[in-house]
């Protein structure tokens, strides 16, 4: 079946290439728009998309997605490292357990949550993208800003271990209020979210 799919994908592949020879005058639109067919959907797509978080942390948000930051269980797969115990605890270090599984980290993303006035428990890294995946459908306020704030927290928690690493002492909750200032920061640049974000700052 999937040696049937591939073939037809290619079938199709070829009769685009033909039309595109047979233009009279090249456009970049319709180029654009048969790129866009090709590679696999992935189903947490519409994350990226309409996403009013800084640009930085939509591809550190698009990496954690892909499963490819440099987290030391990675790093040991490739023989950077030996050592892949957490900076925060005892554990491996990985995307799962860096996000959502260590306490130290997990309790910024729950006050961000908080803040945010969503009721909502943590689970694993798949659990958590498939739950923002069915939360962030359409195009409402509250789906927006959930968007955002899941993309601001994952680039600043990675910041923070980066730091952490490297010997920094920051104190995790400026991490927790640079997060918050960057959500009413990005969220009051557009229009259709500034009742939102000034609802929640004044219950804030």
């Amino acid at each position: 079946m999937k040696a049937v799919m591939m073939q037809r994908d290619e079938a199709i592949k070829m009769q685009e290439w033909q039309e595109i020879k047979e233009w009279g005058k090249f456009s970049m639109g319709k180029m654009y728009r048969i790129l866009q067919t090709y590679g696999s959907k992935v189903e947490w797509r519409n994350l990226q998309y309409n996403n009013n978080a800084k640009p930085r942390s939509k591809f550190m948000f698009w990496m954690a997605c892909h499963e490819r930051l440099a987290t030391k269980d990675r790093l040991c797969k490739f023989g950077f490292v030996k050592d892949t115990k957490c900076g925060f605890c005892v554990k491996d270090e990985s995307v799962n357990h860096l996000f959502f599984e260590c306490e130290s980290l997990k309790k910024v993303w729950k006050e961000v949550l908080a803040w945010i006035q969503i009721n909502h428990s943590p689970g694993d890294w798949n659990d958590e993208r498939n739950w923002l995946v069915q939360n962030t459908k359409g195009k409402g306020s509250c789906a927006a800003i959930i968007k955002m704030a899941a993309t601001e927290t994952i680039y600043a928690l990675w910041k923070y271990r980066n730091a952490r690493i490297l010997g920094d002492d920051i104190d995790i909750d400026k991490v927790r209020k640079d997060i918050i200032d960057t959500l009413v920061y990005k969220g009051w640049e557009n229009k259709k979210l500034r009742n939102h974000i000034a609802i929640l700052m004044l219950e804030d």
